[in-house]
């Protein structure tokens, strides 16, 4: 919070001694815990900063004319918003010093404490800590570096040890951090009074946490239909200092269905342990949960009648999605179908008839004895593909080196625009300007860099995947369970048209698999 100081505040004795000096002082202090310790608005710490720098202003003959107080803000960053207010009052304002408690109050890095001061003396001002002896003086500047050095240490060591530490609890079961909906987060102690934190059931939220696992592991439930339930069941988020409770969203129950924490597992940087907490679901209803998920990435919103070739099969009339329809017979027995979607809402209608599963099954089958390669055929798509392949990255790698040498050309002129700026060549506003240009570029470059270096590399390896999955790709698919089944057919089959004639049909492969010229038809492009 900034706090400008009026001169009829101060007295007038001390504005006629101290009117041609001024000076502005930075408080910070890093967590909203800090700000309000003791029950007081501002804590301890604030406080003692601020009386600090008052008596370093008065030991300097100058009045503090603005106050600029950064709660609950890291040092890590120059983002904070007082201290740019504090940087862009000094532009606007002529300020003789700039007072902070310590160094590492202003910055924890190295390089933003060189660019905060280069800010502080474009404006004219001295830096002064009224704890630490940096001025202006050789010995002064030595200080200040190291004192700036060893803010940075501290801070990266820091984090360091903190990251070493959320490690271990994760590998001791631990849960690092907030808790996810359906938990929370608890202080314990120990029979000797010590505390420790530890993770409880929410039961408030809980039961309904489950209760959307179970129900969604029937089949019969979309995320959406879920997320709408749920919010007519009560469910709200927890609310925090910055939030008020909420419903859930579609992508935030996607991301509670999808996390292993709630079967017991923790995960930390992609490791995952045991966790030490109550699971709130067993592994299988979790794993049931995950599959289908994944299976209705590939369209299947329903799944109340359910096929592996729901996705793969169209209407050869109208080309629309074929459903599956249970015809139960006056005896009783159930006949299983496949019905075009355009029979029932389609505009206009769709004439085509029912389609006996069982025959489509056959059918597809059939297609998939056309569609396999001999072991013969593959070595020669191979051969012709791997010469292809070898050509194109005999001819990328001029162009990869002249990306490459691009990229050190940008690099040394960063290297050049920071000298300059750190030696007072350059203004602010420009070199901010330039760095971010030279940065964009040097972006773009890597990546089309890095796009003609893994580039051939991945076409090699999907040719070698596909036409592994082409190879006797029909006995695979006859031998196959049906979610098997229904993997090799996403992997190589767009679509198929399929009507009641046997002549209707029509197999449409992947565009990435056609172009592989299976037949003796070649394409100019593969991938």
């Amino acid at each position: 919070m900034t706090h400008l100081l009026k001169p009829a505040q101060v007295p007038t004795s001390i504005r006629t001694v101290f009117s041609s000096l001024s000076a502005v002082s930075y408080i910070r202090v890093s967590t909203g815990r800090q700000a309000e310790r003791g029950g007081e608005r501002e804590g301890f710490s604030i406080p003692a900063q601020r009386e600090a720098n008052r008596r370093q202003a008065h030991g300097l003959g100058a009045l503090i004319s603005a106050e600029f107080v950064d709660r609950g803000q890291s040092g890590r960053s120059t983002n904070r918003p007082e201290l740019q207010r504090m940087l862009t009052y000094l532009r606007k304002h002529p300020v003789d010093y700039v007072i902070v408690h310590k160094l590492d109050r202003l910055a924890r890095s190295r390089a933003d404490d060189i660019a905060i001061i280069q800010a502080v003396h474009a404006s004219g001002a001295r830096l002064i800590s009224s704890t630490e002896g940096i001025d202006a003086t050789p010995n002064g500047t030595l200080l200040h570096g190291i004192m700036a050095s060893i803010a940075e240490f501290y801070s990266r060591n820091l984090a360091q040890e903190v990251m070493k530490g959320m490690r271990q609890k994760a590998i001791q079961g631990g849960t690092p951090g907030r808790a996810p909906i359906g938990y929370l987060n608890v202080r314990r102690q120990t029979e000797d009074g010590r505390e420790y934190r530890a993770i409880q059931l929410d039961r408030e939220r809980a039961p309904h946490i489950a209760w959307a696992f179970d129900t969604y592991a029937t089949g019969e439930w979309s995320v959406t239909q879920l997320t709408s339930a749920l919010t007519d069941r009560g469910l709200r988020t927890r609310a925090t200092a910055s939030r008020s409770p909420a419903a859930l969203t579609v992508a935030s129950l996607h991301r509670v269905l999808t996390n292993p924490y709630y079967k017991g597992i923790v995960t930390l940087n992609g490791a995952q342990h045991a966790g030490s907490h109550e699971p709130l679901v067993t592994a299988k209803t979790w794993e049931t949960v995950q599959h289908l998920l994944t299976s209705r990435r590939q369209g299947e919103r329903s799944r109340i009648h359910t096929h592996y070739l729901k996705s793969t099969v169209r209407c050869f009339n109208c080309q629309r999605r074929l459903l599956v329809h249970n015809a139960r017979s006056k005896s009783g027995r159930v006949y299983d179908y496949f019905v075009c979607s355009g029979r029932q809402n389609g505009t206009p209608r769709c004439t085509q008839s029912a389609l006996r599963i069982s025959d489509v099954e056959r059918r597809i089958e059939e297609a998939y004895e056309r569609i396999q390669i001999s072991t013969h055929r593959r070595k020669e798509i191979e051969l012709r593909w791997q010469d292809r392949l070898a050509a194109e990255a005999s001819g990328s790698e001029q162009k990869r080196s002249e990306l490459a040498a691009q990229a050190q050309e940008i690099r040394l002129r960063q290297e050049k625009l920071l000298e300059a700026y750190y030696s007072d060549a350059l203004p602010r506003d420009l070199f901010i300007k330039e760095q971010r240009k030279l940065a964009d570029s040097l972006s773009r470059t890597e990546a089309e860099e890095e796009r003609l270096s893994d580039d051939v590399a991945f076409r090699m390896k999907h040719l070698a995947e596909s036409l592994d999955l082409l190879e006797d790709a029909c006995d695979r698919y006859l031998a196959a369970a049906p979610a098997d089944r229904k993997q090799l057919n996403n992997a190589l089959l767009d679509r198929v048209l399929i009507g009641p004639n046997p002549e209707d049909i029509c197999v449409e492969l992947r565009p990435e698999i056609a172009k592989l010229g299976l037949h003796g038809t070649e394409e100019e492009d593969f991938v």
